[in-house]
C-alpha cells in the first residue's frame, strides 16, 4: 500500500501512472544476431512473448506453402501489399493491452515500428535492435540449424541483401528499421555479456 504521504502529493493521473505503467519492447536485427536470446532472457522477467513471424507462419500453413526464409519474406511481402506496411504489428495489437510486460519480436518494416510506437492506455512501447557480425551470425545459424535457414555462405550473404533494403514501402526494410531503434546491443560476445547490456536498458526504461 502507497504512504497517505505519497498519495497526497501526486495526483489521479500520476496514480494510475505509476500502478499501471508497463512496457512493449520490439526487437529488430539481422538474421541470428540473437534476437531469440534476448527474448528468452526477457520471458524470465515476465513480459509475454509474441513475434511477427509467427503470424507469417500460420499463413504458410494456411496456404500450404513450405516454412522456407524466402517464403516467409514472400508472405510477409504479400500481407503488406493487401493490409499495408504496417499490417503485421496492426493484427498484434490487441493481443498487447493485457496489464504486463509485453515482447514483439521480428520486427522488419519501419512501419510495423510506426504501428507499434502508437499510444497506448497503460504501456510504453521501445524498441532493441541485436547485431552481431556476419561470420559469428552465421556461425548461429549453422549450430542452430533451424527450418528454413540458409544452407550456405553466399545464400546467406545473398539473403542479407533482400532483407536490408528496397524501394517497396511493402517489403523488408531492415536498416531502416534498426535505424528506429532506441537502444542498439552488440551480440558478438557471451550470453553473460548480453543479458547484462539488457538489464542497464531495462533499468532505463
Amino acid at each position: 500500500m502507497f504512504s497517505e504521504e505519497f498519495l497526497g502529493s501526486i495526483g489521479k493521473g500520476q496514480i494510475f501512472e505509476v500502478i499501471l505503467s508497463y512496457h512493449i519492447i520490439g526487437l529488430t536485427g539481422r538474421n541470428a544476431a540473437g534476437k531469440g536470446t534476448v527474448a528468452s532472457f526477457l520471458k524470465k522477467s515476465s513480459f509475454v512473448y509474441h513475434s511477427l513471424s509467427d503470424t507469417l507462419r500460420k499463413e504458410l500453413k494456411r496456404r500450404n506453402l513450405e516454412e522456407s526464409r524466402e517464403n516467409l519474406i514472400q508472405t510477409g511481402n504479400d500481407l503488406r501489399e493487401q493490409g499495408g506496411p504496417g499490417v503485421l504489428a496492426d493484427l498484434m495489437i490487441d493481443s498487447l493491452l493485457s496489464s504486463e510486460n509485453h515482447i514483439v519480436d521480428s520486427i522488419r518494416n519501419p512501419f510495423e515500428v510506426k504501428s507499434l510506437r502508437r499510444v497506448y492506455p497503460n504501456h510504453k512501447f521501445v524498441l532493441i535492435s541485436v547485431d552481431a557480425s556476419p561470420e559469428i551470425r552465421y556461425e548461429r545459424l549453422r549450430l542452430r540449424n533451424r527450418l528454413g535457414d540458409s544452407s550456405s555462405w553466399e545464400i546467406f550473404l545473398e539473403q542479407e541483401k533482400l532483407e536490408e533494403s528496397s524501394k517497396d514501402p511493402n517489403k523488408q526494410q531492415l536498416l531502416a528499421t534498426i535505424g528506429e531503434a532506441d537502444f542498439n546491443v552488440d551480440n558478438s560476445g557471451s550470453i553473460e555479456e548480453l543479458e547484462n547490456q539488457i538489464m542497464l536498458i531495462l533499468k532505463k526504461l
